[in-house]
């Protein structure tokens, strides 16, 4: 398995990313030797009570036989994926993910193909429609994500506006913090650690202005807890809206299979199945990891390209046969499957960045010599002595063919921060988009 991942990862290094990767490896290898954090073993962007969104790109690409280390190599690249989406690199965030999947025999390759083309009757419906439509019948919604994947994100913040109009009062996400008992006003560093992703704040700053309660419900004690203890937890944290508001319509946004209805074979019970038991509420449950592009295995992967090869598709759809959804990879645990289309570029930025048109791509020229990083703060959330703490509306370091950079922003007042590649602000600038 380390000989593949490293095949793999030098094919991928070579590929046009290196220039950016290969600016980091310069700059860790000019560090002193005390300067290399010993204290530290696992990939973060969390200093103290600081974001460094290039930190754990130092710790990845500078810093590699520390933390990429024989038997956690799954691991490893599973966290890098996460962080490299972080900082708004959603090609590299992809390539790293799939990178701990296991390798398939050409047997199950041809398996793939002839099963894709027996969907003689395959028919696509508009995913959001489709879903909203059902929502309007239920009072708890609950959709997942891949922790890498901010297009899934995105796609729950399209759903927001409507789901709200439909009654929907509450926002629950596994990714809020629940260590304390703040009211979440404004995403920060304190929120939650996958809020801290430019995608998921953008999804907090929505819902709090729509007028939505975010109800945090992780497992505080999680550490402790076995897998069906940790969600059963959160579904009991989850409960506790209904029986506080009877009326409530809830929509809940998790991790991956935490929101399946089903028992597992191995005896875990997750927070979907666990919330049905306890609340007698049969919630809408939307898988969004399995159908997308990258897929969260192996074999969802090569199943979604020859989908896509097939059946192309450019929105996100429901499949159905004869009218009724059906789950192709025949997953249980699910009410529907979204798929998603394959992500297309403008300028090296994935477009569904747009938030479904709600933001615009805004051009920087790179006018400061060492630019490695910009990003994009709203105005009213600035402050220069809390700056790390804040997350900005959108980040980058991929810049497009001509140099320059691409940012998805909202209209109004931002201050554009512009920092080198070893984090130095090299100048804020206010930033109007018309």
């Amino acid at each position: 398995m380390r000989i593949v991942l490293i095949v793999i990862f030098c094919l991928f290094f070579c590929s046009t990313k290196a220039q950016y990767f290969e600016q980091i490896k310069k700059y860790t290898a000019a560090q002193p030797k005390s300067r290399l954090d010993s204290s530290i073993n696992f990939l973060t962007n969390k200093l103290g009570v600081e974001l460094h969104y290039l930190y754990p790109l130092y710790q990845s690409f500078g810093w590699t036989d520390k933390f990429n280390v024989a038997g956690k190599e799954r691991a490893y690249t599973e966290n890098l994926s996460h962080y490299l989406s972080f900082a708004g690199d959603y090609k590299a965030a992809l390539q790293y993910s799939q990178l701990s999947y296991d390798t398939l025999p050409a047997s199950t390759v041809k398996q793939i193909k002839e099963e894709v083309l027996q969907l003689k009757t395959l028919q696509y419906a508009d995913a959001r429609q489709y879903i909203l439509a059902m929502a309007a019948q239920t009072s708890v919604v609950m959709i997942n994500e891949a922790h890498q994947k901010p297009q899934h994100r995105a796609f729950t913040y399209s759903l927001l506006e409507s789901m709200y109009q439909l009654g929907y009062r509450y926002l629950a996400m596994e990714a809020f913090s629940n260590y304390d008992t703040l009211k979440i006003t404004q995403p920060d560093i304190s929120t939650g650690h996958f809020i801290a992703e430019p995608v998921a704040a953008e999804m907090v700053r929505k819902a709090v202005q729509l007028g939505f309660t975010l109800v945090p419900y992780e497992d505080t004690a999680a550490y402790k807890h076995s897998g069906s203890q940790r969600d059963a937890v959160q579904a009991a944290n989850i409960y506790k809206v209904l029986q506080q508001d009877p009326s409530a319509k809830i929509l809940v946004h998790a991790g991956y299979a935490h929101i399946a209805e089903n028992v597992f074979s191995t005896g875990y019970t997750p927070m979907g199945a666990a919330f049905k038991k306890l609340s007698g509420v049969n919630p809408l449950t939307i898988d969004q990891t399995d159908l997308t592009e990258g897929s969260s295995f192996e074999y969802g992967r090569l199943y979604y390209n020859e989908l896509m090869r097939q059946f192309p598709l450019n929105y996100p759809a429901i499949a159905l046969q004869k009218n009724k959804p059906i789950n192709l990879l025949e997953g249980e645990g699910y009410d529907l499957s979204v798929i998603h289309p394959p992500t297309q570029f403008t300028n090296q930025r994935p477009q569904w960045l747009s938030l479904n048109g709600q933001r615009k791509e805004t051009v920087v020229q790179p006018t400061e010599r060492l630019l490695f990083f910009v990003q994009a703060y709203y105005a009213n959330e600035y402050n220069d002595t809390t700056l790390n703490q804040k997350i900005p509306a959108d980040q980058t370091y991929i810049t497009a063919d001509n140099g320059y950079y691409s940012l998805y922003l909202k209209k109004g007042n931002y201050k554009l921060v512009l920092r080198d590649v070893t984090y130095k602000i090299l100048a804020v600038k206010d930033w109007v988009v018309q």
